[in-house]
C-alpha cells in the first residue's frame, strides 16, 4: 500500500521537473499611441531578408501571428503596416559544475586515518529567452518590448518545443498593447 503514494510522488515531481517555467517582463513606450495600430507586418520582412530560417523561428513566427491576429491585429504584407514585429532568441551556455566527495576512515585513539577521493564534473546547459519587440513603422522607434526568460530552456524535443513556445508568446503579447 505503501508504493502507490511514493510511486504518486514520484510522478508528481517528474510532471512538475518537466515543466518548462519562465519569467515574462515588459516595457513599453508610455507616449506611444498604441489605439492607432490595425496592421503589422514583420521588420525581417521590410528589411528585405523575409521567410524563417529555422525551425524554432517557424514556431515562434506561427504563435505570434496566432496570438496578434487573436487580439484583433491583421498582417499587411502589400502597403505600410501600422507596426513591424520582430524577435529573437537569447541563448547562452551556462557551466554548472556537480561535486562529489566519498571516503573512508578508522581509527582508534591514538591512531586514526583515512581515504578520501573527490569527483567534479562540468555540465553546459543552455538558457534561453525569447524576445519579441514591436517598432513604430512611420517613426522607426520601438515602442513595446516583451520577453520570457528561461522559455527556451530544458526544451529536450520538439513536441517541448511544442508545447512551450506557444505558450510563451501568448504570454509575452498578454501585456500587448498596454492599456
Amino acid at each position: 500500500m505503501r508504493a502507490l503514494p511514493l510511486a504518486t510522488a514520484l510522478l508528481s515531481l517528474a510532471l512538475l521537473g518537466a515543466c518548462s517555467s519562465y519569467n515574462v517582463t515588459y516595457d513599453y513606450d508610455v507616449t506611444a499611441t498604441f489605439s492607432g495600430y490595425r496592421t503589422f507586418d514583420y521588420y525581417t520582412s521590410k528589411k528585405g531578408t523575409g521567410g524563417t530560417t529555422t525551425l524554432m523561428d517557424k514556431r515562434v513566427r506561427a504563435a505570434v501571428e496566432r496570438e496578434l491576429k487573436a487580439k484583433g491585429f491583421s498582417m499587411e504584407t502589400k502597403a505600410d503596416p501600422d507596426f513591424l514585429v520582430t524577435y529573437y532568441p537569447v541563448v547562452r551556455n551556462r557551466k554548472v559544475r556537480t561535486t562529489v566527495r566519498s571516503g573512508w576512515g578508522w581509527g582508534y585513539r591514538p591512531v586514526y586515518g583515512g581515504v578520501g577521493v573527490t569527483t567534479s564534473t562540468v555540465r553546459n546547459h543552455k538558457e534561453g529567452t525569447i524576445v519579441i519587440e514591436i517598432v513604430d513603422f512611420r517613426t522607426n522607434q520601438m515602442i513595446w518590448q516583451g520577453a520570457a526568460d528561461g522559455a527556451l530552456t530544458g526544451l529536450n524535443s520538439p513536441e517541448d518545443a511544442d508545447e512551450v513556445v506557444p505558450r510563451a508568446v501568448r504570454d509575452i503579447l498578454a501585456k500587448f498593447p498596454p492599456k
